[in-house]
């Protein structure tokens, strides 16, 4: 069926605008993964930490710089080559869907979440402490989701249309924001709870560091969480805008995990060990169980600061760890 001139008109101007927020959102990522990768040239310890933080951020660049890329090319065609092409730019997109351009971007956007979503599953163990009941049901959800985004990039690189590929896209969708909501709730919860413990353990002034709200809104990947929501329901609702948030999907989810890991290498985000600390109340968590001191993390007394261990103590206020 022809959609009518204006119905055109601002489905073109939709796709078009979000393409502009796509490509802010990627060069935001780059200039994030040009940080990253600074802080770890400038690591002189290099554990399976470090090894995770290369691995993880030299997979998501280059998926992220190849859909871009294909993007691009296929919206120069779009726009330039056939910009009078019948029923607009969403039209063009579905009778031309199995060029390489395309075919190469659609890949690499269904393989980010993938990546981008292993990191905030790991995150939320990390913080919970290691509770794996509390992985349970979200990694149910990835693994519905990692199925169910095959026939969605089957229905998205073929010339002829998919009767069920606006069902396929909704179920994905959904997962994706349900999977997204669960753990970005349950970090933010587990940090607002530990706010008073990181005070008690660390001292007030180096716990800010940890408990300011802009900690809680990276850490839990707040960011992507609120985009990907505002564009389902946008998309539930029948809205000519949801293409200025699906456009931009797949890279805000890149540069809030980049944002993630840029953290973990400056050693600013939430430890194995500090969890561990402002949980248990014992310092010095390294050392050996006879050098080991419990403390009653509701008495707090003037020593703590002294017993942590030197990278907390040399992180507060240093200009190195700065994001």
């Amino acid at each position: 069926m022809e959609l009518p001139d204006g119905a055109v008109h601002r489905s073109n101007m939709a796709i078009f605008d979000g393409m502009m927020l796509a490509s802010l959102g990627y060069g935001a990522m780059v200039m994030l993964y040009i940080q990253v990768t600074q802080v770890l040239l400038r690591k002189p310890k290099r554990g399976r930490l470090f090894w995770f933080v290369v691995f993880y951020s030299t997979a998501l660049f280059p998926l992220a710089t190849i859909a871009f890329v294909g993007k691009f090319r296929f919206m120069e065609k779009m726009y330039v080559d056939y910009g009078d092409f019948l029923g607009g730019a969403a039209a063009y997109q579905t009778a031309h869907s199995a060029e390489w351009s395309n075919v190469m971007s659609q890949i690499c956007v269904t393989l980010i979440p993938w990546f981008g979503d292993l990191i905030v599953l790991y995150r939320l163990m990390v913080i919970w402490n290691n509770q794996w009941v509390l992985v349970i049901i979200p990694a149910i959800i990835y693994l519905a989701r990692f199925s169910m985004s095959i026939p969605v990039l089957i229905s998205q690189i073929r010339n002829m249309p998919e009767p069920h590929s606006n069902q396929y896209g909704l179920a994905y969708y959904v997962l994706c924001v349900t999977l997204n909501l669960f753990c970005t709730f349950l970090i933010s919860l587990r940090l607002f709870m530990l706010r008073h413990k990181a005070e008690r353990v660390l001292g007030r002034l180096q716990a800010t560091l940890y408990n300011s709200a802009t900690t809680m809104f990276v850490e839990s990947g707040a960011l992507f969480t609120l985009w990907a929501f505002t564009y389902l329901i946008l998309r539930f609702k029948g809205s000519w805008a949801q293409d200025i948030f699906l456009q931009p999907y797949s890279y805000i989810l890149a540069l809030t995990r980049m944002l993630i890991i840029l953290r973990i290498a400056q050693d600013r985000a939430w430890s194995k060990d500090l969890i561990t600390a402002a949980d248990v109340g014992i310092l010095d968590w390294e050392v050996s169980s006879d050098n080991s001191s419990s403390i009653d993390v509701g008495k707090p007394t003037s020593g703590f600061a002294q017993s942590l261990q030197k990278k907390f103590n040399k992180e507060a206020l240093s200009s190195s760890s700065t994001c």
